[in-house]
């Protein structure tokens, strides 16, 4: 559902989450982007590459490190990331509707279950 829900703003989940990640940072590291979303180097790199190419994200080097490029959001990036947002918010909320208080209730309760359960694995990690 996601992808479709992005295609009209040319984004899919993935490419989605990278504008996102750098809009919430301010910049972040390609190697924390491969972290948060759970990718190896290359893909990161990819994906890195097709976004910018979108116009969204810009690489810049970090001042503290010369080395490692940081992921910042473009105006436009940051634009649609807040428009696309809009748009998930919407259909997932359509899509929880159709879900009785207690389904959702207990949909809550498993995925705060499992987001607390991922950062607690990132934390010992």
């Amino acid at each position: 559902m996601s992808n479709r829900v992005l295609a009209p703003y040319g984004l899919r989940a993935r490419s989605y989450s990278l504008v996102e990640v750098a809009v919430a940072s301010g910049g972040v590291s390609q190697r924390d982007i491969g972290r948060i979303l759970c990718l190896d180097k290359a893909h990161v790199v990819r994906l890195v590459d097709q976004v910018a190419a979108m116009g969204l994200v810009l690489r810049t080097r970090d001042p503290r490190d010369g080395r490692v490029w940081l992921i910042r959001a473009t105006p436009q990036g940051a634009a649609i990331a807040e428009e696309a947002g809009r748009a998930l918010d919407d259909a997932f909320g359509q899509l929880l509707q159709r879900l009785s208080e207690t389904e959702r209730d207990a949909a809550m309760t498993t995925l705060q279950r499992l987001a607390f359960d991922l950062e607690a694995s990132d934390d010992e990690g």
